[in-house]
């Protein structure tokens, strides 16, 4: 699901120091990693006229031309995950990836009749993160090790941290990483605990969190394992058994 929403402080002085020439509509589109997106670009000028359509992003060309004359629309270059959006008007892109978010410009031009005019609109495509947890193979059965990853932000602006219930746990992070590795060992961890990842979005103030129950797949890790209580009281029961054996034994003979 997509959705359009008006710029943040922030994102509007971004645009105007960076943008600073352009006219025209300035969204911001939303969109999850795998969805089909379409950015709005209206032509301002009588669809009766010819007038181009060009995309850009961060100054490179978006493999999708268009444009419309006597109301008919055709295109030239659309490739792969790109092509044109009758209504509304502008550019699809399928299978939304997190390389696609960024700022995209999208250039209009009337040929016919002349003169020849230019705008122009703004694009913002933000593409939702993806925090992800997963546990690991060890060779040594007494440890753990966690991978938390998180796709579609900015690796500088990302803090993670990991916590049990109400207990951080210390590890390793990388500030310019999208990703953080935790690695526990005996006696610190236990089968069916339930570990946290916290991705701290620092220029949103946004935090995303993903649990991961631990599991063990031998029964020397697990913390209650079944069958050395049962040789315990094996051992017990035979014990008792022959204690009382012992004690039949003394009190007949007396």
């Amino acid at each position: 699901m997509l959705s359009v929403h008006l710029y943040s402080p922030n994102v509007i002085l971004f645009v105007l120091l960076s943008s600073a020439s352009l006219t025209g509509a300035q969204e911001v589109v939303t969109a999850s990693r795998g969805e089909t997106v379409v950015l709005p670009c209206s032509s301002p000028f009588e669809y009766s006229y010819k007038v181009n359509f060009k995309w850009s992003k961060a100054g490179e060309t978006v493999p999708c031309n268009y444009y419309i004359e006597k109301n008919k629309t055709g295109s030239s270059n659309c490739k792969s995950r790109f092509k044109v959006n009758p209504e509304p008007f502008g550019l699809t892109i399928t299978d939304v990836r997190s390389s696609d978010a960024g700022v995209y410009n999208c250039s209009i031009t009337k040929v016919l009749p002349p003169p020849v005019e230019d705008k122009s609109s703004v694009i913002i495509l933000e593409v939702s993160a993806d925090l992800t947890v997963e546990q690991m193979n060890s060779s040594d059965l007494s440890c753990v090790d966690l991978l938390c990853s998180l796709e579609g932000l900015s690796p500088e602006q990302i803090n993670f941290t990991w916590t049990r219930g109400s207990e951080l746990l210390h590890h390793q992070n990388v500030p310019t990483s999208m990703n953080s590795s935790l690695h526990l060992c005996k006696p610190n961890w236990a089968n069916g605990d339930t570990i946290t990842c916290h991705a701290d979005y620092s220029s949103t103030h946004t935090l995303y969190s993903q649990n991961i129950t631990l599991t063990c797949s031998t029964k020397e890790c697990s913390p209650n394992p079944e069958i050395p209580w049962l040789l315990i009281g094996s051992v017990v029961g035979a014990c008792v058994g022959l204690l009382l054996l012992i004690l039949l034994g003394i009190a007949f003979f007396k």
